[in-house]
């Protein structure tokens, strides 16, 4: 099914869609990084609680709705006719990694948990944080950009 009414905005919603995806992309990037810095701290100081509060707010107000507005236009250029070749394979290949992205977004929403509470994820899955949504982005930009 595709929207007609939706050709004229394909370009609003390309742009729409990458400024997205770069937030979202921004924060899923830095929140591990923040999150090796709050391991080290002790769980019931200051700085801990401080970092509980950073942590919540780049989830809350950056990430969740970069997310959500990624899916959303992500949806919308879907619906634009003749944006995707049904038959072609790459589109599979991007959106096993969106939905990868997506997971990953929720392991980070788990970490944020467990360290207000006290706990800590290990730093050597913390350091993959870092390196897995870059990975999972590059794949599917280049689905999308090379379309093989």
């Amino acid at each position: 099914m595709t929207v007609p009414a939706l050709l004229p905005a394909l370009h609003a919603l390309l742009a729409l869609h990458v400024l997205s995806v770069i937030v979202w992309m921004a924060g899923m990037l830095v929140l591990p990084v923040i999150y090796l810095r709050h391991r080290s701290l002790d769980p019931a100081g200051e700085a801990a609680r401080s970092f509980v509060l950073l942590e919540r707010q780049i989830f809350k107000r950056m990430v969740n709705p970069a997310m959500y507005a990624a899916w959303g236009f992500g949806i919308l250029l879907i619906l634009v006719p003749g944006a995707i070749s049904w038959r072609a394979p790459w589109w599979l290949v991007k959106l096993a990694a969106v939905l990868a992205l997506s997971w990953h977004h929720g392991i980070l929403s788990a970490w944020r948990r467990r360290l207000r509470d006290g706990g800590s994820p290990s730093a050597a899955a913390l350091r993959l944080g870092v390196a897995a949504p870059f990975c999972l982005a590059a794949v599917a930009v280049a689905m999308v950009m090379i379309k093989p």
